[in-house]
């Protein structure tokens, strides 16, 4: 009576434990620590690991890194070896073998995976217990497989409705797609996601984003895609997936990987995607050719990159004839990616309103401020003298430096303010050397450049 006692007792603590590990588990490197923690009160216990069979992949893979493939290596054959025989012979509970324990995974009555114990587990424990540990496992990952589908289900409507949100407030192509990209990449976080849009002209396909590409075949493969379909290459490591405006194809979205495939879930994603991409891509272009004729940045109310090349050669032109000063500044906020990275776009849509907004209050009413594109500034100072300007610039640089953008109503955990730095560059019109208006910009963002390599936060004049 009392051995029976005993182990009923003892069962009642396992299983109180278990539970306990399964209902605060949120990961699979959660479950997996705190199931290690109960093993190794069950006997000499160094250490455990759940491998799940993926079919995509026809392998093993380690459940805490699905994403990543096994080694090619001894102690792979031998974990697959053991798990082809609970394949064949579902009744079997466990296996000792090379001071190692296995015991079968299940779902919906189907092996699905395999536990590896490193040492061996008290005799109790896998002569009475073990048909009751492995199901309970067995459950326990596959909830936290579902809620895991669940939450990815989430981020991806969250990320097809941020991407359909983009042309609520920019429509500049080179602002947008890189801003995607990073959508896309955070969203399926094991591939390298790039995007390339088709020039018209030459019908050969340029990368917008990122800077580079590391397939070798990729221009072949792109020219290979047709409107209706993706295009599989590389074994299925890497996949096209064309960008179309309804008639013709205008780009690609390229998802690669060079250690494993896309599965049929991601692929279902990358298509809903890139369906969604394409639609805001249209949309940009459409308000550009609307906005050609229009003067202001639809965000923060400033002339557009347009307007100032159009007052940029009316200045020049008055400052030739009037033979008075004429100055540039080129400025852009430092580590603008970071803020729409840790707060979000809607933050980085506010924090260049602020900029904006602080510009325009600092200059004079004839100075000329336009958003020239992304998080980049370009102002005109007409009669305006290096030395002025100079200080224009300064002022400009501690009055960005020292605002609070009020962050409370986006309701981020512990901050309810953040802040920002500009770098600048300032440049003045000589009529002597200067042949070409826009030499003049060119020589402020030169300037701008040098703020930034050197440290940010900080005002160059460019001599």
């Amino acid at each position: 009576m009392k051995s029976s006692e005993s182990k009923n007792n003892f069962l009642y603590k396992i299983m109180y434990e278990m539970t306990t590990v399964f209902e605060s588990s949120k990961d699979p490197n959660e479950l997996i620590l705190g199931l290690k923690q109960v093993f190794k009160t069950l006997g000499e216990i160094k250490d455990l690991s759940i491998f799940i069979y993926d079919k995509h992949s026809k392998t093993l893979k380690n459940f805490a890194k699905m994403w990543e493939n096994l080694p090619e290596n001894d102690e792979t054959k031998e974990l697959l070896a053991q798990y082809k025989i609970f394949e064949e012979n579902d009744k079997k509970e466990h296996i000792i073998k090379n001071g190692a324990f296995y015991f079968p995974l299940f779902k919906q009555k189907k092996i699905n995976g395999i536990v590896k114990i490193e040492g061996i587990p008290d005799k109790t424990v896998t002569e009475n217990f073990m048909p009751l540990l492995t199901r309970q496992v067995s459950l326990a990952v596959v909830h936290l497989k579902y809620f895991e589908n669940v939450k990815n289900n989430a981020r991806f409507y969250e990320t097809v409705r941020n991407i359909a949100k983009i042309t609520e407030t920019q429509y500049d192509l080179s602002y947008i797609l890189p801003i995607m990209g990073e959508m896309i990449d955070s969203f399926i976080r094991e591939h390298l996601i790039y995007i390339f849009l088709k020039n018209k002209n030459k019908k050969e396909y340029k990368l917008i984003w990122p800077n580079k590409c590391l397939i070798n075949n990729i221009n072949d493969y792109l020219n290979e895609i047709k409107e209706n379909s993706y295009l599989i290459k590389d074994d299925g490591k890497t996949c096209i997936f064309p960008l179309t405006d309804g008639a013709k194809i205008t780009g690609a979205i390229v998802a690669y990987n060079p250690l494993d495939v896309l599965n049929k879930n991601e692929i279902e994603y990358l298509e809903q995607l890139t369906s969604q991409a394409s639609i805001t891509v249209n949309k940009a272009k459409e308000y550009m050719k609307i906005l050609q004729n229009a003067t202001l940045d639809a965000l923060t109310g400033l002339y557009n990159r347009h307007q100032f090349h159009e007052r940029l050669n009316q200045e020049i032109s008055n400052a030739k004839r009037q033979k008075t000063d004429l100055c540039c500044i080129m400025t852009d906020i430092d580590f603008f990616k970071s803020v729409n990275d840790n707060y979000g776009h809607a933050i980085g849509d506010l924090v260049l309103k602020t900029t904006a907004k602080t510009i325009k209050k600092e200059l004079r009413e004839y100075d000329i401020a336009s958003r020239y594109g992304g998080e980049e500034f370009a102002i005109l100072l007409p009669n305006t003298p290096l030395d002025e300007a100079k200080k224009v610039a300064m002022r400009l640089r501690e009055k960005i430096e020292k605002k609070k953008i009020n962050i409370s109503e986006f309701k981020i955990k512990d901050k309810k303010e953040i802040n920002v730095t500009i770098s600048i560059g300032v440049a003045h019109y000589d009529q002597k050397t200067m042949k070409d208006p826009e030499e003049l910009y060119q020589k402020a963002d030169k300037g701008l450049y040098i703020a930034k390599e050197s440290g940010r936060n900080k005002v160059i004049v460019s001599e």
